[in-house]
């Protein structure tokens, strides 16, 4: 087995066993996460996911090489449709392969990529895509197939993130108002396309009633806004992202002035502009950019009370609570905005390659970051410790349901499965931390509360990535000892054989219930019947293709 393991941060990690159970159907409730979590609310990129996944898996696909693919994919994608978009726009290829790099290789995609944040990186690639055939279809007039096609694209960019979609469509909408030209009836065919292919989420959704902007209730006051807008308009305008390079959140950076020369760059190409459809164009992708850096600051100034507004009163704009998204806009805009003004620049020069090499040196030096080490995640491939695939042993040869908590988290390497589910050390007792485990691991109550929460095994994570016991935003290997002396000093026993795992076991444990609500049932039902109507819309548009 390939032990490299290249998908740090939010991405998953699967063993075979979890692979092999993974379903063709949607799967609505989680039992192995805590007491079971439902899925609902994110369950159009769960299931689209978990096919594609599924789909290597049953190829003999090991979750090294799927891990490995599914990036490849993300960011094949992401060059190729921003070189589409700036070729439709500027129509200079050398140009084009310009804005590719600036769309791939800027502060916020370069960390989500190193933080492993696979459904915004995936969407962040579609995006271009889908604005490029949207482009096309107001520019031009639009057919059936393609209408038919826009619509399949959207599905795939909803797929990806919800939060996303929401931005390009507000975008499409945008150009049609710049060009005073919006055909209703081919985008409108196109949303119900990207409907009917994601029934498999909206049916169990309207039937349960359940409002995926209500996800966000719990964020909707100032005061968890202002903590959540971590940019300020310097950082955005400049297309920096607040937690370059080391991306740790809450550790925002001071802004990096080289980065002001973005923003210049970009609108200076309005200077220089003579025809009026191509100042139409350029004004569209100005405003994109404008617009993405103002919103991607929150709630902070100038202004910050209409994103304020903008989140209590606009439907949908509750998903926002993280604002960087629209760093998204800004991307794009710049995407096309520097590449447009140096060709215009260089038409003019002598020696057109000189502005050409002078700002590739200058976008090197603003992402040099990657190159000296600073990016992580990602950026540096992990060894995947043994110890994990010993404890995965040891609970697929355990058959009796029960839980294990993880102290102070659970680690992605970690198996979990329906059988046993894993908990955080919070989820069982809610205002702990590790500095309370030793008090908590000798009380008197300790065990029978594990018992209670159905806990059989107690583990204290090898912490590969160095994120989960931490001091002034480092690793501190001191507070992880801590933890497991502590409790070597309880009653839990503990079971050896592991060279950086601490595993112990609970010695009241009687049984664990895991089971789930009855609603869930019902919800799958209606997920598998939206699946069919996915189906059947794509073989109805492969009808239509085959027909006309």
């Amino acid at each position: 087995m390939n032990n490299w393991f290249f998908a740090a941060g939010d991405t998953g990690f699967s063993f075979q066993e979890q692979l092999r159970s993974l379903s063709w159907f949607p799967k609505v409730w989680h039992a192995e996460m805590g007491y079971g979590v439902s899925s609902l609310f994110r369950l159009w990129f769960d299931y689209p996911y978990q096919l594609f996944v599924k789909l290597l898996a049953s190829l003999g696909l090991s979750w090294f090489l799927i891990d490995k693919i599914l990036w490849i994919i993300i960011v094949g994608m992401m060059v190729y449709g921003s070189y589409r978009l700036a070729r439709l726009v500027i129509g200079s290829s050398v140009f084009a392969v310009l804005a590719a790099i600036i769309y791939s290789t800027n502060s916020y995609i370069l960390l989500l990529l190193s933080g492993g944040q696979v459904g915004v990186a995936a969407a962040y690639a579609v995006a271009p895509m889908v604005l490029y055939r949207f482009m096309k279809t107001i520019d031009n007039t639009p057919s059936i197939k393609q209408s038919l096609l826009d619509g399949v694209w959207i599905g795939v960019l909803v797929a990806c993130d919800l939060r996303l979609t929401y931005i390009m469509i507000a975008a499409i909408f945008l150009y049609g108002l710049v060009k005073r030209k919006l055909p209703l009836l081919s985008v409108g065919i196109s949303c119900c396309v990207a409907s009917l292919l994601h029934t498999f989420w909206i049916l169990p959704t309207a039937h349960s009633h359940a409002n995926l902007g209500s996800i966000g209730e719990d964020f909707t006051n100032p005061g968890m806004l202002k903590f959540l807008s971590v940019a300020d308009f310097s950082h955005t305008i400049s297309l920096l992202h607040p937690n370059w390079p080391e991306n740790l959140f809450g550790k925002v950076y001071f802004l990096q002035p080289e980065f002001l020369l973005l923003p210049i760059a970009a609108f200076f190409i309005l200077l220089l502009l003579q025809k009026a459809e191509q100042k139409k164009t350029m004004l569209y992708f100005a405003l994109l950019a404008l617009i993405g850096a103002f919103f991607a600051k929150g709630v902070n100034a100038p202004f910050g009370f209409i994103f304020q507004w903008a989140f209590v009163h606009i439907p949908g704009f509750v998903m926002f609570r993280d604002p960087t998204k629209f760093y998204l806009l800004t991307a794009i805009g710049y995407s096309i905005l520097i590449p447009s003004g140096v060709w215009m620049i260089a038409k003019k020069q002598r020696h057109p390659w000189v502005p050409v090499i002078l700002y590739m040196v200058v976008w090197l030096f603003t992402i040099r970051a990657v190159f000296n080490g600073q990016v992580k995640g990602n950026f540096f491939p992990l060894q995947f410790p043994k110890d994990y695939m010993e404890l995965k042993n040891t609970l697929v040869a355990d058959t009796t349901p029960s839980r294990a908590m993880y102290i102070p988290e659970w680690e992605k390497f970690a198996y979990t499965s329906d059988t046993h589910p894993f908990l955080s050390l919070q989820q069982v007792f809610p205002d702990a931390n590790t500095a309370s485990v030793s008090a908590i691991a000798t009380d008197s109550s300790f065990l029978h509360t594990l018992t209670t929460a159905g806990v059989r095994y107690v583990v204290v994570p090898i912490d590969v990535e160095g994120k989960l016991f931490m001091r002034d935003y480092r690793h501190d290997e001191t507070a992880r000892r801590d933890v497991i002396a502590s409790l070597q000093k309880s009653k839990l026993h503990e079971i050896h054989g592991y060279q950086q795992l601490a595993v112990f076991e609970n010695p009241e444990f009687t049984g664990a219930s895991i089971v789930a609500p009855a609603a869930i049932a019902i919800q799958e039902r209606y997920a598998i019947v939206g699946v069919i109507v996915g189906v059947i819309t794509l073989i109805g548009i492969g009808a239509v293709f085959l027909w006309l």
